[in-house]
Parts: C-alpha cells; sequence; structure tokens
C-alpha cells in the first residue's frame, strides 16, 4: 500500500486533467435522408437519399454531455439523385449525380467546444466539401442561357466545388448507459456555379441520425469523461476491492483501471496511471 499511498500524493500535486478521445459515430440509412433541391431560374427540382457514412466528435463528459467538439464528418449518399426542370414551350434542364458525399473539409482541426443545452448544439459556419459527378442535359432556353456563361448544353463535371460554407451544422446529443445517439441537421445552399452564382443553387437539408457506444478511457475510474485527480480514489478502489468499486461506481467498467491493457486489475497498472495522470 506504499506505493498507492506515493501514486495520491504525487498526483494530487502533477494531474492535470485529461478530456476524452474523440470517437466515431456511424450513420444509419434507415434513420437519415438528405433532400436536394436544384433551383434554376425561379423553378425547382427536388430529389432525396439516405445517408451512410460517420462523424467524428469529442465530448467533455460522455456520461452527462454539456460541451461538444466536431472533429469530422463523411456522408455518402446511398443512391443517386435525378432532377427535371420545365418550363413548358421555352425549354427543360435535366441532371443526375451519382456517388455524391459530404465531408467536413478539414478533418483533425476541430470545432469548438461549442455547449451543449438542453441537449441541443449548434455549429455555424463549418467548411464542407462536396464529391460526386454531374451529369446534366439542357434544351430551349436553358441551353442558350448555359452558352452565354460559357457551358455546354450537355456535360459532365465534378461537383467538387473547392470548400462551401454550411449555413448551420447542429441537432441534438443524449447519451444513455454511455449509448451516445446524435441527431445532426443539415443545411447548406451553395450555387451551382460559383463563378455564375445567378445561374442557380443547390440547397441540401436533412437528418442524419446515429448511436454508438463510448467506453470510459484508461483511467477515468469514476466516468466523468476526464482523467484526473478525483479517478486516484477510485482507482484504489478498483486495485484492492473489486466489489466494493463495482457497488460504489456502478455506471462504471472496472476495466477503466486496467491502464496498461493487459486485461486485469493489478500493481501493474500504478505506473500507466500515472502517466495518464500527469500527461506523461
Amino acid at each position: 500500500m506504499t506505493r498507492l499511498s506515493t501514486v495520491a500524493a504525487l498526483c494530487s500535486v502533477l494531474a492535470a486533467p485529461v478530456l476524452a478521445a474523440p470517437f466515431v459515430v456511424p450513420i444509419d440509412p434507415a434513420q437519415s435522408t438528405l433532400n436536394f433541391q436544384l433551383c434554376i431560374s425561379e423553378s425547382c427540382s427536388t430529389d432525396s437519399s439516405p445517408v451512410a457514412g460517420t462523424a467524428t466528435l469529442e465530448l467533455a463528459n460522455v456520461s452527462d454531455p454539456q460541451q461538444i467538439w466536431l472533429h469530422d464528418f463523411d456522408f455518402q449518399l446511398v443512391e443517386n439523385l435525378h432532377w427535371y426542370i420545365s418550363w413548358s414551350f421555352l425549354g427543360s434542364f435535366t441532371a443526375d449525380v451519382t456517388d455524391v458525399a459530404i465531408a467536413y473539409a478539414y478533418p483533425g482541426t476541430p470545432l469548438g467546444p461549442n455547449p451543449i443545452t438542453s441537449g441541443t448544439f449548434s455549429f455555424t459556419g463549418v467548411p464542407v466539401e462536396t464529391e460526386g459527378m454531374l451529369t446534366y442535359s439542357a434544351v430551349g432556353l436553358p441551353c442558350t442561357v448555359l452558352q452565354a456563361a460559357g457551358l455546354l448544353c450537355s456535360d459532365t463535371q465534378s461537383l467538387d466545388q473547392g470548400t462551401q460554407t454550411a449555413d448551420t451544422l447542429g441537432g441534438t446529443i443524449t447519451s444513455a448507459s454511455r449509448v451516445v445517439t446524435l441527431v445532426t441537421n443539415i443545411d447548406i445552399l451553395a450555387p451551382l456555379d460559383p463563378a455564375y452564382p445567378e445561374m442557380g443553387t443547390l440547397h441540401v437539408s436533412g437528418t442524419v441520425r446515429g448511436s454508438v457506444y463510448v467506453p470510459p478511457a484508461a483511467g477515468d475510474t469514476n466516468c466523468d469523461g476526464a482523467v484526473n485527480v478525483f479517478d486516484i480514489d477510485p482507482f484504489v478502489l478498483a486495485l484492492v476491492d473489486s466489489a466494493a468499486y463495482a457497488s460504489a461506481f456502478p455506471a462504471c467498467e472496472i476495466s477503466t483501471a486496467d491502464t496498461n491493457g493487459d486485461g486485469e486489475v493489478n500493481v501493474f497498472d500504478i505506473d500507466p496511471f500515472v502517466l495518464l495522470l500527469t500527461g506523461g
């Protein structure tokens, strides 16, 4: 027990909080849909698709989230899109897009922390990028308009127009028994061609949903979402009396004290625990 006492004494002086690591939320296509409204000369056509992909988040406290960081997202459409706009005898415009994806433009550079208030959060000015291929055909007056802008009446183009800005990226985040559920609202309005913004717009909106179990971080023995001096007493308890630990911290897993990752909780976890506390 002398060594455990030394741990407590050292860590009370040297400990620095360590936030939980980012985690990946898989998107559920059965509960996620994006709508795409194409508008040209005040006439519009809309199509939609289920969404797959992932979102990478970080929460200061997974059990009771109060702050959120956005690390990355990559949403892929499950289905291709089709639009048809008719101006009667004046002409028509038909377009199809394939392999569409919407992603965070700067993965690895997180946004936040932003507050979570009553389970809701919001990010503004989120940089996004789009991928995919657009094939279109214009007949009549729409063809004339395209030609005046230096474009072909029928063509295939990449949807990669560089970094765009999402008007808002928000939604709700909930946690129950460390199962985190993300419901994200997407709202992006961008010109069809940045060089000719008057030509038309593409409005992307909808809801993306996913859930994932987030295990407690190694060393977070009181499961408050951070590794710090408040984990010392629970760590010691886990070492000396696993039953008492389970009773005192029923929402936690004793594996959080397995800081060397060998599958057991014993004295060999003490030095790794100190390193986690001190940022070593």
